[in-house]
């Protein structure tokens, strides 16, 4: 009789083997500006560089989360299931299988960083090499539960690097931990790992048992130096998160702007291992991907909010034009006159950094900036229909806010149809047959 088998693979790998289309080039491509600049071409389709130049012996590969096609793509779902998959696995977490034996091999020790990756320098000034990939691995030390979390890191020589730590999980971890904290350093992994990682979890739960429920519970994990990390990461770095402070950046943010310079840890990295023929994750700060792991983890949070005032919410969408942070969009059947507004301060209060919300209809995509559009141009009128809050509490990214006061305002536009007109006067003409249609069926 067999034994169990060990799950497949479910891993960057086998995520761009099974996409309809992923942009392979094959010129070399120098990680210096040109690589980036590269990748956003085209921010629909994966890319994958075949020679990062001066560095023969790697690959790189960009825009896995560009688009929520893409994203549904990766979880095997339709694209306006997003938001309730990934709920439905926040609610549920799924127990992770025993670890099995990793992919990636040990490389170096005390690794000079620039010379074995190829890091990229995104934007010109100060030149500044940037990870903007790169997934921190952390246990508690109290419960044992592991984290996982985002958080970009600057080279600044050597094995040392300098990472952005903002207040959440990993802060307070490394707040109650005496001297330095071993956390393993991961980049390049399925889709749905990135997504975990990116998203907001009670600290009591493991991103790693998220990830395992939206890859429905195929995901891999290997023991790694007391850590459990993504088997078939691409690249895991041991490393220290030290007692030692360095500036960090600049560094273009989500607003597409630049951030201002901290003092930050410095991160001191032991050992590189490295999958055969290693493909480095690139993510290119204030483009289509930094934008949807900002956002898209947020909208389950909002939505739960929004429902506990107006039970008929639908979806919501946080919006790329809108940095995935500061623009939303919440879509609802509209039961009473008072839904949208309600509806629309509810989102408000569930993301504090958000300072415009739009409230559309079932019939309007709310992922669709043109469809949004459309039902603002036909259905609202900005004297009945749009409210502003002013001096409100807003977002740090924003910088249009008040600086003196550290305020903002704040807009809700109703964008649905008007409760005393007939319903069928706002309703948009399609030609018959026009969804089932399929142009390659003619060619």
């Amino acid at each position: 009789m067999c034994g169990p088998t060990e799950p497949a693979a479910m891993d960057l790998r086998q995520f761009l083997d099974e996409a309809h289309d992923v942009n392979t080039l094959t010129r070399p491509a120098d990680p210096r500006f040109e690589l980036p600049a590269l990748a956003v071409q085209d921010e629909t389709r994966p890319v994958v560089f075949e020679e990062p130049e001066d560095y023969p012996d790697w690959r790189a590969v960009a825009n896995l989360v560009s688009s929520r096609d893409l994203i549904a793509t990766s979880l095997d779902i339709e694209r306006d299931e997003v938001l309730s998959h990934v709920s439905a696995a926040m609610d549920d977490p799924t127990p992770l299988s025993d670890p099995v034996a990793p992919s990636f091999e040990h490389v170096a020790d005390d690794p000079t960083i620039e010379e074995e990756i190829p890091v990229p320098i995104f934007y010109e000034r100060d030149e500044k090499r940037y990870f903007a990939s790169t997934i921190v691995v952390a246990k508690d030390p109290d419960t044992g539960v592991h984290n996982l979390s985002f958080h970009r890191m600057m080279v600044e020589e050597g094995n040392r690097l300098v990472m952005r730590l903002v207040q959440r999980h990993l802060y307070d971890i490394v707040d109650r931990t005496d001297g330095d904290l071993e956390v393993a350093i991961v980049m390049g992994v399925h889709p749905a790992v990135e997504l975990a990682a990116a998203t907001s979890f009670s600290p009591d739960m493991s991103e790693l048992e998220l990830a395992n429920a939206l890859l429905d519970g195929e995901f891999r994990v290997a023991e790694h130096d007391g850590l459990l990390v993504p088997a078939d990461a691409e690249i895991v770095m041991d490393a220290r998160i030290t007692e030692e402070d360095a500036p960090e950046g600049p560094f273009v943010d989500l607003s597409k702007t630049w951030d201002v310079v901290r003092d930050q840890p410095v991160v001191e990295v032991d050992a590189l291992f490295a999958r055969p023929d290693p493909l480095a994750r690139i993510i290119v700060p204030g483009k289509r991907e930094h934008a949807h792991l900002m956002g898209i983890p947020q909208e389950p949070r909002i939505h739960r909010i929004v429902e506990n005032t107006v039970p008929t919410v639908r979806n919501v969408v946080l919006t790329p034009g809108g940095c995935s942070w500061l623009h939303g969009v919440v879509q609802l059947e509209k039961r009473t006159e008072g839904d949208p507004k309600n509806a629309g301060m509810a989102a408000l209060a569930a993301h504090p950094s958000m300072k415009k919300v739009t409230v559309v209809d079932e019939d309007v995509d709310p992922a669709d900036p043109d469809d949004v559009e459309w039902a603002e141009a036909t259905r609202c009128q900005p004297h009945r229909d749009v409210s502003i809050v002013e001096n409100a509490d807003g977002s740090s990214l924003d910088p249009s806010q008040d600086y003196e006061t550290e305020t903002t305002s704040k807009w809700i536009v109703d964008a649905t149809r008007p409760a005393d007109r007939d319903a069928a006067d706002f309703d948009k003409v399609t030609i018959p047959g026009e969804d089932g249609v399929d142009v390659e069926d003619y060619r």
